[in-house]
């Protein structure tokens, strides 16, 4: 009886103690800087391969810091509502934020594209990551050029629900202190039990949520590609939520899956509203 009392209060303690470390996943990243990108261990990639992944050029120190996007027609961009609010959580103007398209290694003296307006999911939380995402519209729209391999093109969606183990890929670029080269790495689907493990992410990854890469040590997104793009079959599945770690054990990136949000997304392009600036989106807890 004594053993078993023992056992029962080290447990708790030690749920105590994970608690106090892993709360919600923004207390996870405290200490790091998610928005310098950078990649461990990835491959470069080629010219074509990712062609509607962009670089969302934000307002903030470092110079030249950016999110990841991903193209969905002629001007729309797909991101992380992170990444278009201030660290207090009100809306950016749209002439803060620019779009950088079409190239392997980023040049950051290249003609940008403007954004009009900026659209978040108005659900958004910034303490869960829940519904972390947000639409941008672009003040031009984007040149696909009629070649075999186009460097600029419109992502197509994948709809269905990603499996255990399934291959998949996610692309971002490394920051300017490094080499500016897009790269990518095989992040296969993480089974959500083991992602939600205690020594993960301790049950914060929610259903509209999805991890992908590994548990163990290995080529990682890290303090992170913010919005950049999870492919499946070669079409968008998810957009980069948190991933920090620079591939370190038990810290697989988690990406807010996109079949949940099909029609809001589509919803946007046709709203004629432009949020202003300095607001503040509501937090849900």
């Amino acid at each position: 009886m004594k053993h078993t009392v023992y056992a029962v209060l080290a447990l708790a303690l030690l749920l105590t103690s994970v608690r106090s470390q892993r709360y919600t996943l923004a207390e996870e990243e405290e200490g790091y800087d998610p928005f310098v990108p950078f990649i461990a261990g990835g491959t470069n990639a080629v010219n074509g391969q990712f062609p509607s992944i962009v670089a969302v050029g934000l307002p903030a120190p470092p110079n030249n810091a950016f999110c990841g996007g991903v193209i969905l027609n002629e001007n729309h961009v797909l991101t992380s509502a992170r990444c278009v609010l201030t660290p207090q959580n009100t809306l950016l103007f749209p002439n803060q934020l620019n779009i950088l398209s079409g190239m392997l290694q980023l040049n950051f003296a290249a003609p940008r594209i403007g954004i009009s307006a900026i659209y978040v999911h108005p659900q958004y939380n910034p303490f869960t990551f829940e519904h972390n995402i947000a639409v941008l519209r672009t003040s031009s729209n984007f040149f696909v050029p009629v070649v075999p391999v186009p460097n600029v093109d419109f992502a197509q969606f994948y709809e269905e629900i990603p499996f255990d183990g399934q291959p998949c890929q996610v692309a971002g670029w490394n920051n300017a202190t490094a080499t500016p080269v897009q790269q990518f790495i095989n992040a296969p689907i993480l089974n959500r039990d083991t992602c939600n493990g205690l020594a993960v992410h301790f049950g914060n990854i929610r259903e509209s949520m999805v991890c992908a890469g590994a548990t163990n040590a290995g080529p990682g997104v890290c303090a992170s590609n913010l919005g950049t793009g999870l492919f499946c079959e070669g079409r968008i599945a998810g957009i980069l939520s948190t991933g920090l770690g620079c591939g370190q054990a038990n810290n697989p990136g988690v990406y807010t899956q996109i079949r949940f949000y099909l029609p809001w997304i589509r919803e946007q392009f046709a709203r004629q509203d432009i949020p202003l600036g300095g607001s503040s989106p509501i937090p849900v807890m």
